[in-house]
């Protein structure tokens, strides 16, 4: 179902700039807040561990995390050297991360894999993400004829400022994802599908579930191009698959027992034990929140899918349903996880909402904003 020929006037593109540079500032400003409570070294946004701190390949990091440290020292070890494989002592396997090679290859374009621009290349790529997902979010509003401010809510809905302050490869997925489902509701050429079709599954492999059902929808519509295009996207990133099984000599995904589990296994379980990991109060109040949210969440979706929209939006909301209700433990494991991870609910219910011109489920998104404020918090109290 493509945007109609007699689709509003988008006029003059300065009412789309201004969400996009809101977007920005806003987010450049809790970064700067998180970079604040490390006495302002950027390095805190790689967040190694406290063992890693000045050992190859983190010798310019000089914040060290516990437990050691999180996903983002791994995207910041690839971009060091993205295309050769990498041995990282057990601490996580090189080849799964690899699969997303779309975010640190653009740091290492960005900075020539220096050491130090890095540092500033991996953030820089997400922010230039939540301009482009808030500018392309106030597209697609004013063509189905409502505010472009509802492009700033975007970013804020789909959660893009958390992963940020840990050098994450989400902001750059959701964007994909997002401007792949936009080009097929808008009606883009073929070309154009295929080119964020290739981003979307290069930055991250869930992105194959989008990616497959609108190729399912281009073989529906008879839109041979699209769908060839789409397939041949497919294609290359299952070539790039057999090159890394072939350079590592094992699968590159993620496995492992728990990873998913009975319904709502990984939930209950997350609510039996609220204070997760790092123990305490406050962490316990922000899991009791963020579980509460996503319950939101869940329910908002499926009573989005009454909606009149393209089912394909539908398709990619029943999606993050499934993978929230399945997910086993590892995927609850702390709040950087579920509030990030089922990005397709979120995503799904912001573009049926504009499709149907329904402004309230997108208030009922707003409330992510929360969430890189609470890391921000949890940051100057010292995690």
């Amino acid at each position: 179902m493509a945007a109609s020929m007699n689709a509003p006037s988008v006029g003059p593109w300065s009412r789309l700039l201004w969400p996009a540079v809101a977007a920005v500032a806003l987010h450049a400003a809790i970064m700067a807040l998180y970079v604040a409570a490390f006495r302002g070294d950027v390095s805190s946004l790689v967040c190694a561990g406290r063992e890693d701190v000045g050992r190859p390949p983190y010798e310019t990091i000089r914040v060290g995390f516990p437990t050691g440290g999180y996903d983002g020292k791994l995207y910041y070890a690839l971009a060091r050297s993205p295309w050769k494989p990498h041995d990282w002592g057990g601490f996580d396997d090189p080849a799964r991360r690899q699969v997303r090679i779309l975010y640190p290859a653009l740091a290492w374009l960005l900075s020539a894999g220096n050491p130090y621009l890095l540092l500033w290349a991996l953030p820089a790529v997400n922010l230039a993400v939540i301009a482009g997902m808030a500018l392309l979010g106030a597209y697609v509003a004013v063509r189905h004829g409502l505010s472009p401010w509802w492009g700033f809510v975007l970013p804020l809905a789909v959660n893009a400022g958390l992963p940020a302050l840990r050098d994450l490869t989400d902001p750059l997925s959701t964007l994909a994802a997002f401007g792949l489902l936009a080009g097929w509701l808008l009606g883009w050429r073929w070309w154009v599908l295929t080119l964020w079709a290739a981003a979307a599954l290069f930055s991250r492999e869930q992105n194959l579930a989008v990616v497959a059902i609108l190729l399912a929808a281009a073989v529906l519509a008879r839109r041979p191009r699209a769908a060839a295009g789409l397939a041949a996207v497919i294609v290359v990133w299952l070539v790039w698959i057999g090159a890394l099984w072939l350079g590592y000599q094992r699968w590159p995904f993620q496995s492992g027992e728990g990873l998913f589990a009975w319904p709502l296994a990984g939930m209950i379980g997350r609510w039996v034990h609220p204070t997760g990991d790092s123990g305490g109060r406050l962490s316990a109040l922000q899991n009791l929140l963020g579980l509460s949210y996503l319950t939101v969440q869940i329910l908002l979706a499926l009573a989005l899918t009454t909606f009149r929209a393209d089912w394909t939006l539908k398709a990619v909301l029943l999606c993050g349903v499934g993978l929230a209700v399945l997910g086993g433990p590892p995927f609850y494991m702390d709040l950087f996880g579920y509030t990030r991870l089922f990005c397709f609910l979120p995503l799904g219910a912001w573009l049926v909402s504009v499709q149907a011109r329904k402004r309230w489920p997108m208030w009922l998104l707003t409330p992510a904003a929360v969430w890189p404020f609470a890391v921000v918090l949890r940051a100057w109290q010292g995690y």
